[in-house]
């Protein structure tokens, strides 16, 4: 039920919220937005410290990961012409005479070997 003594005041204004009190004095206002950006930049600077040693590291690993993937490669490569060299050894026997002869000085009746060593500058 109603209380018939209740009556409704039209005339007053509605307050709505966050409008009706009075406005914040203008140097709160700017101090505030001051601070936030404070904040945000103390944000900014947190992650920086937190990662910037781990993106470092992350660079050190990746010109090692070069430095070892270029080592590799020159491996490989001379397996490959060690493998080579072995089948040549096992197949053709042209190249395992010249092989001996340059390696063991070896040389055949009647000839003269004249070996010119040079050494190498840079």
């Amino acid at each position: 039920m109603r209380d018939p003594e209740f009556q409704d005041k039209i005339d007053l204004p509605l307050q709505i919220k966050g409008e009706g009190g009075p406005p914040l004095p203008h140097f709160w206002r700017k101090s505030s937005r001051i601070m936030e950006i404070v904040i945000y930049l103390m944000l900014a600077f947190a992650v920086f410290k937190l990662f910037g040693p781990e993106l470092d590291r992350r660079a050190e690993l990746d010109s090692e990961i070069n430095r070892l993937t270029q080592i590799r490669g020159d491996k490989d490569r001379h397996a490959a012409n060690l493998r080579q060299e072995y089948r040549l050894l096992k197949t053709d026997h042209e190249y395992l005479e010249n092989v001996a002869r340059d390696r063991l000085s070896l040389q055949r009746e009647g000839e003269y070997i004249i070996r010119i060593d040079r050494e190498l500058g840079d």
